[in-house]
């Protein structure tokens, strides 16, 4: 289970944040992006609530709590 501040890169990871809707901060180059709810994964993309993220541009860091 990762804790607050982790940053997600493997598939487990996403998975346990789908399966008990944990949010997840998402930055470019260190610049905010989004945060929310993942709704799918795959090994190219990350889906926030309907808008794909590249994994390989962008970093998922948990948020649990917010």
């Amino acid at each position: 289970m990762p804790h607050q501040g982790d940053i997600l890169t493997l598939q487990r990871h996403f998975q346990y944040h789908i399966q008990y809707a944990v949010p997840v901060e998402i930055y470019k180059d260190d610049v905010f992006v989004a945060i929310g709810v993942v709704t799918a994964v795959d090994e190219g993309f990350v889906e926030l609530q309907g808008t794909l993220y590249n994994r390989g541009l962008f970093t998922f860091i948990s948020r649990p709590g917010y």
